[in-house]
């Protein structure tokens, strides 16, 4: 076997492997570990789908690649579907994994593993739950004596989702939706007793940030 051909048969080995992390942290939008660690992740998981797809891949190699039908033209239309199945399935997986997990299912945190998030701020902000934001500016000059009262959520329509960047990158955070805040920060009520929303949403950067209070729901 040559040198591009050993390369080859090991990206092909790695890809189902590679697709499916890929599919899970565009889901969740974590990037967990460096590298070393990612490519122990790539591989172990690989060899899952490798394993699951053993039937397909043997009769593969006997009926496509030892027949020597690939060097007889013309080749079935149906043979070009054969790698489907090791592009699809980890992409779905993946899909369906970081979804349930982004949602707080048991059963995804089981299968992608109970290794916290990197940071605290990726804990809070990575997972679809609606949030009351009490944020405390360094220029206290900015917001309502620097408060500043959001929504991480949807906004009133359920369309536009509040936005928080992840590891490894620069922390900033977009509200759906800001309230309006009282001097001390506290919210501003209406006749209803409900906090009064501005509709007007608010892109901030951590660094212009002191602290966040955090209430659920």
């Amino acid at each position: 076997m040559s040198t591009f051909e050993a390369a080859a048969v090991a990206m092909i080995a790695l890809l189902p492997g590679a697709l499916y992390l890929f599919a899970v942290e565009r889901e969740t939008a974590v990037v967990r570990a460096g590298l070393a660690d990612r490519v122990m992740r790539v591989a172990a998981t690989a060899a899952l789908f490798h394993l699951a797809l053993a039937p397909l891949t043997a009769w593969t190699y006997l009926r496509v690649w030892e027949s020597g039908r690939l060097t007889r033209p013309p080749v079935p239309w149906a043979w070009w579907w054969l790698p489907l199945p090791y592009v699809v399935v980890p992409l779905l997986t993946g899909f369906a994994v970081g979804s349930a997990f982004r949602r707080g299912r048991r059963w995804a945190r089981i299968v992608n593993g109970q290794t916290p998030e990197p940071l605290a701020w990726d804990a809070v902000f990575g997972h679809d739950s609606a949030l009351w934001l009490r944020i405390r500016l360094r220029d206290t000059d900015g917001g309502t004596n620097g408060w500043i009262l959001g929504v991480f959520a949807r906004d009133a329509r359920g369309r536009l989702d509040s936005r928080a960047s992840a590891y490894p990158q620069p922390h900033d955070l977009y509200l759906c939706d800001t309230a309006a805040a009282l001097p001390d920060g506290s919210f501003r009520r209406g006749a209803d007793g409900r906090p009064v929303l501005r509709n007007i949403g608010l892109l901030i950067s951590r660094e212009e940030i002191t602290y966040i209070e955090v209430m659920w729901g």
